[in-house]
């Protein structure tokens, strides 16, 4: 997924809190403590901070919500803080959403309210690695905007290049994994921390990271099949975004390196790529541009990422329509596949890839359709994450 900067701290300034009209009640329920969002005066502040954080720091109370789910199945990156599409996601799927650069209490509390997570990608840059200060800094920050902003956990998406002779960033980045994830669950015992990485272990995009480091650091691994095509080493032409066969070998990749299944969600793109065709054969075959990208002469950034209701768009005014892949087998949406490989979940790169607000009868359909193609893992394994351990 494309590196983006987040301040977390934002819209709130630091210190601040919630005007009262933005805050939740839930009934007393969310994550990491009961009544952490029941607050609506500045009395109710103080005594759920008294009373509720010392439970925290012994045995936590018992959820009260049926509907919690602790194993990870659905997992959901939201680009855009508008709350009228978040209406139209799917929470009876939808078990954690993060957001990405920008940090919303509507959400937060919608998510809670559902009994889904909320947590937010933990920005860091590669100086943070290799100093233990500079960790222990980092980590402090991050767990106070978790407690003021009731957060769920955080997602790592540090996509850098790290070359194979760089031994104290790749060592220094799965540190920094291991010491966040320790000092989040001291805090808040059912606190998430998950990774973002590449849709194979072979040092793809030159990111040589520790990934069974980073498997054991964390929850789990967050497999990003998607951008396939960042490094073509073959003929300069346009490919699929997230074709099937090479899917399934990265994924087999992970497992082949002694991952478990179990810590590896398989994140899969509600995008695709429009290109420019320098030339275009019988066969459809499309020349692009060369442009190198981390060592490779070519690359998708030749194109220009589209969301799937752009697609869709376009299709209507296509002189050839939907073609079918036979050797990528895309486009494809194979959910089916982690369901058959015993993967801890699923997850879509993003959800604002759809035009929620749209009365147009194509875009309605899209979004019923493209929501309605996630497994439901609730319906066939429900889970009260408040009774289960803290790890699998």
């Amino acid at each position: 997924m494309p590196e983006r900067d987040i301040e977390a701290e934002k819209p709130l300034q630091k210190g601040a809190r919630e005007p009262r009209g933005r805050r939740c009640n839930m009934g007393g329920v969310d994550f990491r403590w009961v009544a952490a969002c029941v607050s609506l005066t500045l009395i109710g502040v103080a005594i759920g901070y008294w009373v509720v954080k010392p439970i925290g720091a012994g045995v936590p109370p018992i959820c009260h919500c049926e509907n919690l789910r602790f194993c990870e199945r659905v997992f959901m990156f939201s680009l855009r803080a508008t709350a009228t599409d978040w209406q139209h996601y799917d929470w009876t799927k939808v078990t954690t959403v993060v957001m990405v650069g920008y940090l919303d209490m509507g959400l937060v509390c919608l998510a809670h309210e559902h009994g889904a997570r909320a947590v937010i990608i933990g920005d860091v840059s590669a100086d943070v690695f290799v100093s233990p200060d500079k960790r222990k800094s980092w980590i402090a920050k991050q767990l106070d905007v978790v407690d003021r902003h009731f957060l769920d956990g955080l997602n790592f998406d540090f996509e850098n290049p790290i070359l194979p002779s760089q031994f104290d960033l790749r060592d220094g980045y799965t540190a920094l994994v291991r010491e966040t994830r320790a000092a989040l669950v001291e805090k808040f015992p059912f606190a998430m921390v998950s990774v973002d990485v590449a849709w194979g272990v072979q040092g793809v995009d030159e990111r040589n990271y520790d990934y069974q480091g980073l498997a054991a650091a964390a929850d789990f691994l967050f497999v990003m099949a998607y951008d396939m095509q960042s490094q073509v080493r073959g003929s300069c032409v346009a490919g699929p975004n997230s074709p099937f066969p090479s899917v399934m070998e990265g994924v087999q990749s992970y497992l082949n390196a002694s991952i478990s299944p179990d810590r590896l969600v398989l994140g899969l793109p509600w995008y695709g790529y429009n290109y420019s065709c320098l030339a275009l054969s019988t066969e459809n075959v499309c020349s692009i541009r060369a442009i190198p990208f981390r060592g490779v002469y070519c690359s998708d950034a030749a194109g220009n990422e589209i969301n799937f209701n752009i697609i869709s768009s376009l299709l209507e005014s296509s002189t050839s329509g939907r073609l079918w892949d036979e050797e990528s087998q895309t486009p494809y949406f194979n959910y089916e596949y982690a369901i058959d490989a015993g993967l801890r979940g699923v997850g879509v790169w993003n959800t604002e890839a759809l035009a929620y607000s749209s009365q147009v009868p194509r875009d309605i359909w899209d979004v019923h359709e493209m929501w309605a193609a996630l497994p439901d893992f609730h319906e066939n394994q429900p889970h009260n994450h408040r009774k289960q351990s803290t790890r699998h």
